[in-house]
Formats: structure tokens, C-alpha cells, sequence
């Protein structure tokens, strides 16, 4: 049988190459990860103690203030993508009405090195030099005749040492808003890993008379999408919230029943609000012909509002169009919000930093 062999034409080899591409990006995708960026959800609990740990020589030093220490921790669950792909988590934590001054806080800046041993350096040198003269002669009568002379020099040197291993910032921490607030910054590494629960403290300086307060507390992740290519990964966000904490002052049990009150007025508006904004997006099942009242409108039950009303203490922020049960429940917080912040003491501080300023 004779074979017949054809010859073979660029055109095509290209999809060859082609196909050769396309099977080691697939190659490539199966060993890493790519696409959608890891989701993360936060949580911290409505209300929490401050334990009074004012010592002598702070009162002797600020007779109209005390130092009070706060623990609060702060859950976080992977919902959707992988561990690795977390970077990093960012947690801020703010008095609101600067009522509040941060002394001194925990964890503090650290850092780790991925590296159990120092780094061992070796540098060598070897340097040579040769000088030679070499005469020879061959005679019939003789077996051999010559001559060689040499000069050799070798100079070698060696010098060792041990570098520190490089260091990686795992935990970054710092006061922020003129000391009215701190951060931290924690940082995902082999050995650290972010999902689950961490504990963040806080020592306050606050007014002698102080019983509540409440604490505006931020939580935001970033993680990486992948791609293909590692130099092509993106930073980008993986998830945020904002929490309003209520503190209060252990063992005093006025306090504490104003502080789970407001607690509960805020889910209640929230859980009011969230039901007109899903009353309006509800799609009506037959084309509406008659307009929606003006307390039904979109710019009643928007609740763009709600975040500069709870977090920035903004009660011009609600619309005038605001149905009348949002409005209630929002006129229900606010006054116990009143109430903390005359539990917070700052009026009483200022007056007697009054007194004090008229007595001298």
C-alpha cells in the first residue's frame, strides 16, 4: 500500500496554535481560581458593657472625667468564594458626638515574618594570577630537551553573615478624628486567617457623670478577583456595614434599660422603613391607572434617608414626604437618642468646665 503525504500549508497550523492557546488557559483556570470576588458578612451585637477602671492617679490628675473600658467583637462569615481571596478587614470605630476619647486600644500594630530563621548571606571572592615561559627542543640524536618556568599567585576570601527576616504588617492600629475614634486594620497571611470572631478593646476618657453612649462602628473587607494571570488580579471590595453599638455602664441598671430601648427602636424603624420600601417595589400584577398618593410616592419610602439619620445624627435628613409609621418610629429613636446622650454627661462636663474657667 503507498501512503500518500500531502504537504501542510501555514494556514493550517494556525489552528493548531489556536488550540494549543485555548488548552493552556484551561490548563491554567483549573489550577487557580478566577472570577468573582470572595462576599463577606459582619456582625457586632446591639449593646454592649464599659467596665469603670478609673485609677487614683487619673482622678487626682482630671477630677471631672473617668476612664471606662469597652470589649467589643466583631463576627465575620464567608459567604460566597474562597478564604484565600480575602486581603485584608478594616474596622472603624467612632463617638459619633466626640463625647467619647480614645486613651488606648487593642490589638496594637504588628508585625510577623513569614520566616521561622534568619537569612544566611555568603559572598565569595577568589581572585588569580599565573605567569609561565616554557622552551622546548627535539633532537634526533637526544630523546627530549626543554625548559619551563612558572609563577602562580591564588587569592581567595569569604565573608558570611545572617539577615533579619523580612517583616509583614499583619495588624495596623491607630486613633483617627482627633482621637474621637480607632481603627484596625488586620491583614490576611498564611498564618492569619480573618473569617470568624475578633475581639477589639478600648480604654475612654469620658465625664465623671457618664452612664451611655453609643458608638458608630464600620466594617469593611476587601478581597481579590482573580484572573487568568496573578498580574491581572484586582483589589476590590468584598463587603461593608455600619452598626450603631450602645454602650453602657456595668451594674447600672437604668442605663441598661435605656440602652436595649434604644436598641429596639432602631430595629424598629428599620424593620418599618424596609417595609414601605418593599411595599413599593412590589410590582402591581395590572398596569396601575390611578397615580399613588403622595405617602405611597417614591420619594416617601426612599430610604436614602435612614443612613445620614442614624449615623450622623442628621434628623433634617428625613423627607417631608416620609409615610406617618416611618416618621413615628423615626421620632421614637431619636428621643431615645436624646436620652443617651444626657446619659453621655458631656453637658455636665461642659458646665463644670465652665465653673472651673469663672473660678480662676
Amino acid at each position: 500500500m503507498k501512503l500518500l503525504s500531502l504537504p501542510l500549508s501555514r494556514s493550517a497550523l494556525v489552528p493548531s496554535v489556536w488550540s494549543l492557546a485555548l488548552l493552556a488557559c484551561a490548563a491554567a483556570s483549573n489550577e487557580r481560581a478566577y472570577g468573582d470576588a470572595p462576599r463577606v458578612h459582619f456582625d457586632v451585637p446591639y449593646v454592649v458593657t464599659a467596665r469603670d477602671i478609673t485609677c487614683c492617679e487619673f482622678e487626682l490628675a482630671y477630677p471631672h472625667d473617668k476612664l471606662i473600658e469597652v470589649k467589643l467583637q466583631v463576627s465575620s462569615l464567608l459567604q460566597e468564594g474562597n478564604e484565600a481571596d480575602l486581603h485584608q478587614y478594616l474596622f472603624s470605630i467612632v463617638s459619633p458626638q466626640r463625647t467619647m476619647t480614645v486613651v488606648d486600644y487593642l490589638p496594637k500594630t504588628l508585625h510577623e515574618t513569614p520566616l521561622a530563621t534568619n537569612l544566611s548571606v555568603e559572598r565569595s571572592h577568589e581572585k588569580t594570577a599565573s605567569i609561565g615561559v616554557s622552551v622546548k627542543g627535539q633532537y634526533e640524536a637526544t630523546p627530549e630537551a626543554g625548559f619551563n618556568s612558572g609563577v602562580g599567585q591564588k587569592k581567595e576570601s569569604s565573608v558570611r553573615y545572617d539577615l533579619l527576616p523580612p517583616l509583614e504588617s499583619v495588624t495596623a492600629s491607630g486613633t483617627i478624628l482627633r482621637s474621637s475614634g480607632v481603627y484596625f486594620k488586620l491583614k490576611a497571611t498564611d498564618r492569619n486567617l480573618l473569617e470568624g470572631a475578633r475581639e477589639v478593646a478600648m480604654i475612654l476618657r469620658v465625664p465623671k457623670t457618664w452612664r451611655a453612649d453609643y458608638l458608630h462602628v464600620r466594617c469593611e473587607a476587601d478581597g481579590y478577583a482573580r484572573s487568568v494571570v496573578r498580574s491581572l488580579d484586582q483589589v476590590v471590595s468584598a463587603g461593608e456595614r455600619d452598626f450603631l453599638v450602645v454602650v453602657y455602664l456595668e451594674g447600672d441598671e437604668q442605663a441598661r434599660a435605656i440602652a436595649h430601648a434604644t436598641a429596639q427602636r432602631e430595629i424598629n424603624l428599620r424593620r418599618v422603613a424596609a417595609a414601605r420600601q418593599a411595599r413599593y417595589e412590589a410590582k402591581p400584577s395590572l398596569p396601575r391607572l390611578i397615580p399613588l398618593p403622595p405617602s405611597q410616592s417614591k420619594a416617601a419610602v426612599s430610604m436614602d434617608w435612614l443612613s445620614p439619620f442614624l449615623y450622623s445624627g442628621m434628623a433634617s435628613a428625613i423627607p417631608a414626604q416620609v409615610p406617618s409609621d416611618v416618621r413615628q418610629a423615626a421620632a421614637e429613636y431619636e428621643a431615645a437618642r436624646q436620652e443617651l446622650k444626657r446619659l453621655s454627661g458631656w453637658q455636665s462636663a461642659e458646665f463644670a468646665a465652665a465653673s472651673d474657667s469663672a473660678r480662676r
